[in-house]
């Protein structure tokens, strides 16, 4: 397979490439510019393998061929389109078809954006659709081109930054969160500050980018850290297909707010306790609504309890921690892990582990209940010390007076009211 590369020959007509009477406009960081558009021909392109539309999809296909997407597209170009193309369908089979039926019906309406090497960095999924299309019908020319703007790297004007720039616009802007899962899309943004080698990208930088604020993308990298965390806890590390599966990503957000805030100031013992306390839950709690119950009541109530927290803790450890650190040793594979948690989530232990978090729970509702008589007569207190009266004393007029008599009248209420609290406590 013979792939696009205008730095060893420029010549379109060579590679097949028409000029079309179309624009396209890309609007990079220095302003709109408009490029032509050429009908390239679908068998010189490949995918970009940074397409955070199958983030998930491409790490796990990653770890089961022991390969990497990178050195299979220099090896292998034929097989490495071939098995892009299966993940990139498989993100979304429903949206894909009818893509796939919308430019069998009208041609393919909106232009790509393809680099001088090949690489589609815009239109992945029309690619994707044609490359289909071209299969089923190999002589209509319809379907066996692809139509788009051609952008030389020059490393000046336009740069490998400067292009990453436009694909997270083009991927994750406001008008492309559509269609993505959050695994996807948000290890996605966090690969690229945390784990990429060149640090281009920051929190405010890929802020502007995806329409959102600095402290938005920070807690989507501290989140999407827990998730690498939970991964590593359960043994299966780099596979984010079962964080999707078991749903994991929101009901962690709340614990990055919790070590943000009340817990920042917790010994690393006590936080890596708390994670994995709260990792066990994930697994084999079953509640509804498991964010809002784990946010509500694990983290607000029985976390602000540091004797009531390790008495939990050393609880769930006695009745069933130790089985769940049991099924994640023995389970070969995500299939086994899965099956095993579920049929752990149904035993006796797990009913037991289940109302012992109930109890804790109840215990600092009830606890807090308690404790709401004394707070509402401190701030009653509170608020008493802050009334000052001598500007009416010292005015010594009629208003000033009238004034004084409904103070004096208020305070008589409050009086009265205290000497009832009183006298039903005694």
């Amino acid at each position: 397979m013979k792939i696009l590369n205008l730095n060893e020959n420029e010549n379109l007509v060579d590679w097949g490439i028409k000029r079309t009477s179309k624009q396209k406009g890309i609007t990079w960081k220095q302003g709109l510019q408009n490029y032509d558009v050429f009908r390239i021909p679908v068998d010189i392109l490949v995918y970009n393998s940074t397409n955070g539309r199958m983030f998930m999809e491409a790490k796990k296909f990653e770890s089961e061929q022991n390969v990497s997407l990178d050195e299979l597209k220099v090896s292998d170009p034929e097989r490495y389109n071939d098995e892009v193309e299966n993940l990139i369908w498989s993100t979304n089979e429903e949206r894909n078809n009818y893509t796939k039926k919308e430019i069998e019906k009208f041609g393919q309406l909106e232009p790509g954006v393809v680099l001088d090497d090949g690489t589609v960095i815009d239109g992945n999924r029309r690619f994707t659709c044609l490359r289909r299309l071209h299969r089923e019908h190999p002589t209509d020319e319809r379907f066996a081109y692809f139509d788009a703007a051609l952008i030389k790297v020059d490393g000046k004007k336009i740069t490998h930054k400067i292009l990453k720039e436009y694909e997270l616009k083009v991927q994750f802007g406001a008008d492309e969160k559509v269609g993505y899962n959050v695994i996807n899309m948000n290890m996605s943004i966090y690969d690229l500050i945390e784990k990429s080698d060149t640090k281009d990208f920051d929190y405010t930088s890929v802020a502007e980018l995806v329409n959102k604020t600095p402290g938005e993308i920070a807690k989507i990298c501290k989140t999407c850290e827990l998730v690498d965390e939970f991964l590593e806890y359960i043994k299966k590390p780099g596979e984010y297909k079962i964080a999707e599966e078991m749903k994991i990503y929101w009901p962690l957000e709340p614990l990055v707010t919790y070590f943000d805030n009340e817990g920042k100031n917790l010994t690393e013992i006590e936080k890596l306790e708390r994670k994995h306390l709260f990792f066990d839950y994930l697994l084999t709690l079953n509640v509804s609504l498991i964010t809002q119950n784990l946010r509500d009541g694990l983290i607000k109530k029985v976390f602000k309890d540091a004797d009531e927290t390790k008495e939990l803790i050393k609880e769930h450890k006695e009745t069933i921690g130790d089985k769940i650190h049991e099924v994640i040793e023995k389970s070969e594979d995500t299939d086994e892990l899965v099956s095993s948690i579920n049929k752990l989530k149904n035993t006796n232990e797990a009913n037991d582990d289940q109302d012992h978090y109930e109890k804790k729970v109840h215990k600092q509702v009830a606890k807090n209940q308690m404790d709401i008589p004394l707070k509402e007569c401190q701030a009653a207190l509170k608020s008493l010390n802050n009334v000052n009266v001598k500007p009416l004393i010292n005015a010594s007029n009629t208003i000033a007076q009238k004034k004084l008599a409904e103070v004096r009248a208020e305070l008589d209420k409050v009086i009265k009211k205290a000497n009832e609290i009183i006298a039903e406590i005694k």
